[in-house]
Formats: C-alpha cells, structure tokens, sequence
C-alpha cells in the first residue's frame, strides 16, 4: 500500500538498483586493462576495495539526496491523484519524473543547456571593438599580465605601470623586481589547475616524472615570462619603477593618474578611459601589535625578509613563527632543515592542514565540475566521502605518499582552536595546503601551539598559559588587506566633477566590497583583477576569467547593472561570507559564476559527451582549470584547450588509481542527482548560493 511519505515499492526499488549499480562498478573497473595492468589477478579484489571504500558512501549519499529532492513530488503526487480521483499516486509520479528527465535531456541535446544570453554574440565578441580605449593597468605581476594580454587582445591602448624594477611580481627573481619567492617556494595549487587557457603548458615535474606536480618559483616565472613572450604582452606597453599615487575622475566617465616616478620623484599626470588594478594581494605586510613585542631583545622580520640563504643564522636558535599559512609550512621546514634547535609555530585559530597531494594528486585536482555542480553539501559529501577515506587510510595503491597523522591533523584542527564550538562552521577556518609542517612535526624539533599572548625579552607566553624560550621571531602573518587596492581617489571641483558623482562614491577596500568581486559597484569603468581568491583553487583560473570579463566590459561587447544593483549584490555576498577567510570558498565556484553568467565560456557537456568522450571526461571529473574555458565562448581555443586537458598523464593516469577512477563510480546515480540541485537552486532562494554554479535543467 502506498504511504503518504513513500511508496510501497521505494525500498525494494531502491535496494535492487543500488545492488545492480555496485556489481557494475566492481566488474567494471575489474575488466579495464588499466587495473588489470595494475593488479594482475588481484584485479577484481582491488576494484571491491576502491568500491567499498570510500564508493560506497558516495552511493549511500547520491541515493539520500535522491530520495529527499524526489519526495516533495511523491507528495504532490499522492495530493493529486487523491484530490481528482484521476490516475494513482505512482503514475502521477513516474510521469513527473519522466517528464523531468525527458525536458532535461531535450534541452541539452538541443545546446539549450548553456546560457542562451550568449550564444548569438559569436561574431561581435571576435570582433575589434567599436571604439579603442586607452586603459591603464596597474602592476605587472601574474594579474597585469594576464590583464594587459586580454585588454590589448580586445584592440585597445593599454598602458602598464609597475613600482618595481622590472614584471613578474612576488615571483620575480630578485627584490628590486618585487620578488620575495625564493627558489624552493612552490605553488600551491596544482600544476595543471595553475596554467593558462590559452598556452600550452607541460605540467609535470622538471625531471619529466609521471606525476601531476606542483611549480616551484623558477617553473612559475618561466611560465609567466613565456605567456609575456609568447603573446607580446608589454611590447612597448611596460613602464617600472612608476607608482599611480592617486585617481581623479573626469567627465565622461574617464580617470586623471597621478604618476610619480620612484628614481626620480619627478610627478605626471595622465587621462585613461579606464583603469585595470592589478597590484596584488602582498603589496603591504602585515605585522601584527603583540605586547610585549618592544621588549624582545630577538632579531623580528616578517617572512616576506626571510631567505633561506640566511637560514644557517638560526641553527641551534629556538624560533618562533606566527602564523600557519602556506609559507609559514615551508618555512618551518627550512629552519628544521638548517638545524634550529626548536620552532614553535603559534596558531591563531583552528586550520585544515592538508598535504600538497592527496592520493598521489594535488587537492584541487579532487574539486572536480562533479563535485562542484550542487550546493555545498554535495561538495563537502563529495570530498568527505569520496576523496577523503583514499586519501586519510593507506587504501589506494601504488601510493607515492604517506598520509599524514590523522592525530597531527585534529590537533591542529581542534585541539589548538579557542572556539571549538565553531567548528562546525566549516568556512570560518583556515586553510593550509602544505604538507611540509607535517614532517617539520615528525621531526620532534617542531610543535603547533596556541596563538601569542605576549613576548618578554627572550620567552613568549601562549594564551593558553604554556610558554617557552625563543631566541627569534618570524612573523608569517601575511599582508594587509586592502592595502592594494583602489590608490586614493582625489575630488574635483564643481566644473569638471563628473556628473555620476563618482567623486564622493564610497571607495572600496576588500575584495568583498566588489561586484562579483572584480567591479567596484560606483566606479563601472574600474576593475580589480586578481583580488578574487578562494579557500581552496587556482588563483590564475579566477584572475583570467576576471581579466577576459573585464576586456569585454571595456569593449561594451558586456554591461553592467546599475551601480545600486551592483552595491546591493556585493553587499549580500558579503554577508553570507563574512565568516570566510577568503572572498569566495572556491575559486572553481567563482569561475562557474563569471564563465556562466558574465562571459559564455562555459563548456557544454552534452555536447562534449555525443562528440569527444575523452575531453568530456576531462573536463567533467578532471579539475577545474582555465583551459575548460577555451571550448566555447569569446575568442575560444578549442585545440589548445583540448591538448592541455587530455596531455597524456594531465588528468587521469595509467600508473595509479585515481580521484578520476574513483569518481567515476558516482557517475550513474550524480547524472540523476545533478538536474534535480539544479531545480532547488532556482525555487529556493539561497539554496545554492555559496556555490556559484548551477546544474543544468
């Protein structure tokens, strides 16, 4: 008999299809010549292992979520049929269902499924645009390149200006260029997710290993000096050691620079019709008001003055490093390295430490567009389920990696945090994507405590009442916010004062304070680009897509809302991540957004499905890299993009399982799971919004 809250047929349906789905998997990945080549005769043992852990509660969840998104309709349906007399609940229901899935399937066969807004500007985004501008661009770093590149793509008269001696910004290779990378210094985010869409870039280690790898500072500058050169970016366009001191708006719309040159003093002012920030987030360093800290008879530097060169100075020395950031790892590393006797590492709050590679893969090659298609709770289940017992238990083989402590983890995560209450509060922790704090700790010449209470003249006091004896301090407490943001903008007189009043328009001075974090809302002929950083992702995928944005706003090939609209956005935004520690909780989420909804650049799956299975892997459980962004839309690169995503070994290999073979289990049950989020997230304000993209329906 049919209940009102589920079906008579439900639990046996639901029992013989997850049967049916789990002996497809396990023979499936039996009978490939990939794990036959792997295991041998052991094959279809190791294909139920990856199948029983962690497959299995992916499958438990996509069922739940299946059930749960279905079950409204089900109550609709027995309603109706009770109401009319007309039909049965089960036949109500499976029509709902096939309906649902059949307009699905339609749409996207029919190229409907991308946004309709841009398919018919093909010819006018390839074209020059109507009218030249002359733009400025505000540092040469990775954003002011990539930022020049685009503008000056688009046909217009793009002047860049850099304070330092020469490009290439915190990686460059010396200090008079802005430089403050040193040679061991490497991403932290993956090689293949930390290219750009439009140059093919080998993505392995120097040594040509069968590995995705991450790029160390000389990999990183090279790639970024072979975009310059490739493309021509700052021929005749780079003028160094300039700093804008300040911004003065004139009529039309149109900005006054005022620019000093460091060698000589001398001031210049010149008009530009828009104005490109690319200044970087690590314009300004942070140090933080300790007490105590005028008493500390200790050399004190912030890590941006460290160099490993200098490193022998504090063997035998007792150091103390505020701050559990990236650098802070490695640099807790290096001094362990070179002999110092102990460093302490004070912790200001609860931090994932995750290692550089999980399951032999960068994390972000586990953000997938599958995991990311839903809200955040299909991410997290995703991850928690899928990627995370791989990568915590010795399951996976052959493995490269020692997983780290899951004891070193939770002590770092809960432990050491004042407000455990707040853990479940997922975004309001930290983020450190390094494992070399992890064998610092092995080493017993390391230690993670709370944060710093106050220094006396050779020992620090921790607010947990322990302290210890230190002979230096390093702050790693990175940059300040904000500080590279708009220059100061000067008012004009009543003559020549714009008639928008940008003049007395608020200035922002966080990324959050952005129209989808690049636009300010009251200055539409200004963008910030490279500000936009997630939790977790490649900061150059989110910086290029913003660059591309912007190069068409510039064009009016894209508008803008109106400046209340624009204000009213980011300040909803701002409120549902004032608990994040990074603008947006992943830069894949961001460049969803903009592809989707400001550029047209998304890739179609359906499409990719019927006509190249491979690439449509590629891009649908490989990572989410700026190539996935060439396929289609504005000044499109398909074969380029195509042989970055399928370079052999770039994202799935032959020499180990991983996160693609494990993903690839949820794929039955995610391709009816994904339509269904899609649905919520238009009928259910805020249902998806702290993910930026949307499943198609």
């Amino acid at each position: 008999m049919n209940s009102y809250w589920y079906p008579d047929w439900l639990v046996p349906l639901v029992g013989w299809s997850a049967l049916a789905i789990f002996v497809a998997v396990v023979v499936g990945h039996a009978v490939r010549p990939k794990y036959r080549r792997l295991y041998g005769r052991q094959a279809l043992l190791k294909s139920l292992q990856h199948a029983l852990v962690p497959a299995v509660w992916v499958q438990i969840y996509l069922w739940l979520a299946l059930i749960v998104l279905w079950t409204p309709v089900w109550w609709i349906a027995v309603f109706v049929s009770n109401r009319t007399e007309f039909g049965t609940a089960t036949g109500w229901f499976l029509g709902a269902v096939v309906a649902f899935y059949g307009s699905w399937l339609i749409r996207g066969l029919t190229g409907r499924n991308v946004n309709q807004a841009f398919v018919h500007q093909a010819d006018t985004d390839d074209a020059p645009p109507t009218t030249a501008k002359r733009v400025a661009v505000i540092g040469a770093g990775m954003a002011g390149l990539v930022a020049a590149k685009e503008l000056r793509e688009e046909g217009h008269d793009v002047v860049v200006f850099e304070r330092t001696a020469g490009p290439g910004g915190v990686w460059a290779a010396s200090k008079a260029r802005g430089g403050v990378a040193w040679g061991s210094t490497m991403t932290s985010t993956g090689a293949l997710n930390t290219t750009f869409s439009d140059s093919l870039t080998e993505v392995f280690h120097a040594d040509n290993e069968r590995w995705p790898h991450h790029f160390d500072r000389e990999q990183f500058l090279g790639l970024l000096e072979g975009y310059e050169a490739r493309h021509g970016v700052f021929d005749g366009s780079l003028r160094c050691e300039v700093e804008v001191d300040a911004m003065r708006p004139l009529p039309g719309d149109r900005w006054r620079l005022v620019v000093r040159d460091t060698t000589t003093a001398s001031v210049t002012e010149e008009d530009f019709d828009a104005v490109t920030i690319c200044t970087g987030l690590n314009k300004e360093s942070f140090v933080p008001d300790v007490a105590g800290q005028d008493r500390f008879v200790g050399p004190q530097l912030h890590v941006e003055d460290y160099r490993p060169d200098e490193a022998g100075m504090y063997a035998g020395k007792r150091v103390l490093v505020m701050g559990l950031g990236e650098t802070s790892s490695d640099v807790v590393k290096d001094l362990v390295d070179h002999g110092a006797e102990h460093v302490y590492v004070s912790q200001r709050g609860g931090t994932w430490v995750i290692p550089r590679e999980v399951i032999n893969l960068p994390p972000d090659h586990c953000e997938t567009r599958l995991v990311h298609d839903g809200p955040m709770i299909h991410r997290w289940a995703m991850l928690v389920f899928g990627a995370a017992p791989a990568g915590l238990f010795p399951l996976i083989r052959p493995s490269r990696l020692r997983p780290p402590s899951l004891a070193q983890m939770l002590r770092i995560l809960v432990l050491n945090h004042p407000r455990k209450w707040l853990l479940w509060r997922l975004g309001s922790l930290n983020w450190t994507k390094s494992d070399n704090i992890y064998l610092a700790l092995d080493t017993g010449r390391a230690s993670v405590r709370r944060d710093v209470e106050h220094l006396d003249e050779r020992r620090v006091v921790f607010t947990d009442g322990t302290d210890a004896e230190i002979d230096a301090v390093i702050y790693a407490t990175g940059y300040r916010p904000g500080a590279s943001l708009l220059p100061p903008i000067t008012g004009s007189d009543t003559e020549t004062a714009p008639r928008n009043g940008l003049d007395s328009a608020p200035v922002p001075r966080s990324a959050r304070d952005l129209y989808k974090l690049t636009i300010p809302p009251h200055h539409p002929n200004v963008a910030m680009v490279g500000f936009a950083r997630g939790q977790i992702g490649a900061i150059t995928l989110s910086t290029e897509l913003q660059a591309r944005w912007w190069a068409l706003v510039v064009s009016g090939k894209r508008s803008l809302p109106t400046a209340e609209v624009m204000a009213a956005s980011s300040a909803q935004m701002r409120r549902r991540g004032r608990n994040f520690h990074q603008p947006t909780r992943t830069t894949p989420c961001f460049a969803y957004s903009v592809a989707r909804q400001e550029i047209g650049c998304e890739p179609d799956l359906f499409r990719l499905f019927l006509t190249d299975r491979a690439l449509w892997l590629a891009v649908f459980l490989g990572p989410v890299c700026a190539a996935n962004f060439r396929l289609r839309g504005p000044r499109a690169k398909p074969d380029e993009a195509r042989a970055q995503l399928t370079m052999p070994q770039a994202v799935q290999s032959d020499d180990y399982v991983d996160s693609v073979d494990l993903f690839m289990n949820t794929l039955p049950l995610a391709t009816l799971v994904l339509p269904l989020y899609g649905v919520y997230s238009r009928l259910i304000p805020g249902f998806n919004a702290q993910n930026a993209t949307r499943s198609y329906i």
